[in-house]
């Protein structure tokens, strides 16, 4: 009897724990999810890119490489646990997915493609002189 007793509450404590973990995951993917919507900013030296990310899965990408001018692409994008995903407009997807962490107005992107890409973006608005000025991607 003790035995079944015993049994019975290992299962009830793995059952629990497995709760507990998923209620946890799913938490941190809503976080994500609530989180990342907004306009992102990223520079270095070789680039200058603003992403904005639309709540309904929609984005919009201005990138600037060197001197040149900016170019705009459009596309959607899913987020699955806390891996981020895309495609361009024209159904391609990007080069790679992302790993994404968010904290506060820093959100930090990094490659799952084995590159060893990290980009890390700030909270900023697309200035209105790069909506204006932005080359639509062919």
């Amino acid at each position: 009897m003790f035995r079944n007793i015993k049994l019975h509450s290992l299962a009830l404590a793995a059952l629990l724990s497995a709760f507990v973990l998923s209620t946890l995951s799913c938490s941190k993917e809503a976080n994500l999810r609530e989180s990342l919507p907004g306009e992102w900013h990223y520079s270095d030296a070789a680039s200058d890119v603003y992403i904005a990310f639309s709540a309904d899965g929609h984005y919009e990408l201005f990138q600037k490489i060197g001197e040149g001018r900016y170019r705009e692409y459009r596309g959607e994008w899913t987020l699955k646990k806390n891996i981020l995903s895309g495609n361009y407009g024209e159904g391609i997807a990007w080069g790679s997915s992302y790993r994404v962490e968010i904290d506060g107005d820093t959100l930090l992107l990094s490659a799952t493609n084995g590159s060893g890409e990290k980009n890390v973006y700030r909270r900023e608005s697309v200035p209105a002189s790069v909506r204006e000025s932005a080359e639509a991607a062919v």
